[in-house]
């Protein structure tokens, strides 16, 4: 991991250089709620064959400091401060679930940052179950409760192995700062300004999720004046892990549409 300074936070991330002479482009990728930067890791190195590309760790996740925020604004100031850091003049912004609502923050109060978006699983509205909050809530409290399902949010055909990985790596964030980011989630809104962000843009949705479904990209598609979608079969909410193979290329895919232009 790397470390910035970035308003008093240390701020750690992966970054990888591009392995050809010249970067064809600069990708950083923004996990969601309660993951960290580790969620990317295998396609950073993927990725970094052909492209320059970064993960951040919020505030308050992986190895980063802080304590986390309870909205998407606060999280896209530092993620455009790693951008600044980096001495990137623009970049593709890519967002998953919770990332994808900051990258919409970052296009919209830093649009200088961004030459493209990818929307990962997630919406232009982010409304979350009132019992999941309620869980996050207990267990910030520290209170004994009955654990939610560990399968929820992926494909009935999902491995154990993969489904596990990913436990292990949001267990690993503070339930103070995952409750924080459900709230984030929840007041995240950006329905009405859609038509005001003209980069271009791909939403990527697996076609079994269920936290933020096909319904949702298909609004990005619509309302979002450059923006294409792609739906991931046999994949839930975490398409970059379900359906890793499919998933890289549909990004490479996408970057190279916007070299070619």
């Amino acid at each position: 991991m790397k470390y910035a300074s970035i308003d008093g936070l240390k701020i750690s991330y992966e970054h990888y250089a591009s392995r050809t002479k010249a970067n064809n482009r600069r990708v950083i990728f923004i996990h969601g709620t309660g993951c960290n930067a580790r969620v990317f890791k295998r396609h950073l190195g993927v990725l970094s064959t052909r492209h320059e590309v970064a993960a951040i760790d919020l505030p308050g996740h992986g190895e980063s400091t802080g304590t986390g925020f309870r909205g998407v604004a606060d999280y896209a100031h530092y993620v455009a401060g790693l951008i600044e850091h980096l001495e990137w003049e623009g970049c593709i912004v890519a967002g998953h679930s919770l990332g994808g609502g900051i990258g919409l923050a970052i296009a919209l109060y830093y649009p200088k940052s961004v030459e493209g978006l990818l929307l990962i699983d997630t919406g232009a509205r982010l409304r979350v179950d009132p019992a999941i909050i309620e869980t996050a809530r207990r267990a910030a409290d520290g209170e004994d409760f009955l654990p939610p399902n560990p399968r929820r949010g992926f494909a009935r055909g999902t491995s154990q192995e993969i489904i596990d990985e990913m436990n292990v790596i949001r267990g690993q964030c503070s339930p103070h700062v995952t409750y924080k980011d459900w709230i984030a989630d929840d007041t995240c809104d950006f329905m009405s300004r859609l038509p005001s962000i003209i980069v271009p843009s791909l939403a990527i949705c697996g076609d079994e999720d269920e936290f933020t479904p096909i319904k949702y990209h298909e609004y990005f598609r619509d309302k979002l004046p450059n923006c294409q979608l792609k739906i991931i079969s046999d994949a839930g909410h975490w398409p970059f892990v379900e359906q890793p193979e499919l998933f890289d290329h549909t990004v490479l895919e996408f970057l190279d549409g916007l070299r070619a232009t």
